[in-house]
């Protein structure tokens, strides 16, 4: 197993490679297009980094830490005991129980509020997931995916450990760390993304062919997939140590790979479901031409289902600050 880890980190870091060779490609091409747009983009990359991963961190670190699961079994109940007093000032749980003083530090109890906790951790993991997949479809160069999925991971752990009244130990937020520099270094290189294809196979059907680049937007597609499963493995591990009580060992935190699929697929499965809406309805109504002469056609496809969901769900699927923020770097890989 250590001998599989070492090669892990040592394949990770020609994916970190390719990553910075995108980074430098992108500043030389803003550059040789204009000097004051190349630095106005290390300007902004580092506003973007400070703003959404920097900060997050340094409030993730000023968080109090919670006490993590254990490895006695016979120490559940004190833990029990210790969490439901740290809940009697969960933000949260006061908005939706106004008599949380009278809790009982017992298995029921806990079992309750850890259900109540799950749900709403389950809503900020479907705003954050869906974000990132639409962000990554679009963006279409490694560099950037990595940004977007460094700064959608420190926050979604950031949000889950305030939801939950405290953050891991230093040692355990570690691990964590460790999982996201192996998410940004795979998303970012976009080295598994042909995984994924299968998912989006279904709607590569006959009926669509008529779509112009529809290989382009199922593989981007998928890549965006790739990157949002990274992205619930993380939560869901995170969670894991905020909400399990008792573990033999770290891997009793690791949720099966076909549990991060499927639960990926789950909660993009709204946006998907409006995806195939707008192909179909672009073969339809003959509106080709329109996605055949788009700079980006997967930017067309993905806003015109964005659109049809929020129209159709009150709770809509829409692109957060950041990836309002980092719009101006994926129009100009949109024009290359």
């Amino acid at each position: 197993m250590k001998a599989l880890k070492k090669i892990i980190a040592f394949l990770s870091i020609f994916a970190i490679y390719f990553i910075v060779k995108e980074f430098i490609q992108l500043y030389v091409y803003l550059n040789s297009i204009s000097q004051v747009l190349g630095y106005i983009s290390l300007i902004v990359i580092a506003a973007l980094v400070i703003n959404f991963v920097l900060i997050p961190i340094y409030k993730i670190l000023s968080i109090p830490v919670y006490y993590g699961p254990v490895n006695d079994e016979n120490k559940v109940d004190e833990l029990i005991a210790k969490r439901i007093t740290r809940f009697k000032k969960n933000k949260y749980l006061k908005g939706i129980n106004s008599d949380l003083d009278n809790l009982e530090a017992n298995r029921v109890t806990y079992d309750k509020i850890v259900t109540d906790l799950s749900l709403e951790c389950h809503r900020i993991r479907k705003r954050y997931v869906n974000q990132l997949f639409y962000s990554t479809s679009i963006s279409q160069n490694g560099f950037i995916d990595a940004i977007l999925i460094l700064s959608s991971s420190v926050n979604i752990v950031k949000e889950i450990f305030i939801l939950y009244n405290g953050r891991v130990s230093n040692k355990d937020l570690w691990v964590i760390a460790k999982k996201v520099y192996y998410s940004v270094a795979i998303g970012g290189s976009e080295s598994i993304a042909y995984a994924s294809d299968e998912v989006f196979s279904k709607l590569g059907t006959d009926t669509m062919k008529g779509v112009p680049f529809l290989g382009k937007v199922l593989s981007s597609l998928a890549d965006g997939f790739v990157n949002a499963a990274l992205l619930t493995r993380i939560s869901i591990i995170t969670e894991n140590y905020c909400k399990t009580l008792h573990i033999k060992s770290e891997r009793d935190l690791l949720p099966p790979v076909t549990f991060i699929i499927s639960t990926t697929k789950d909660l993009i499965s709204d946006m998907v479901s409006k995806i195939n809406v707008t192909l179909l309805s672009i073969v339809k109504d003959k509106g080709s031409n329109v996605l055949s002469k788009a700079i980006n056609p997967v930017a067309v496809v993905l806003d015109k289902s964005v659109n049809s969901l929020k129209e159709s769900t009150p709770v809509s699927v829409s692109k957060d600050v950041f990836a309002q923020s980092v719009d101006w770097v994926k129009s100009v890989f949109k024009q290359n």
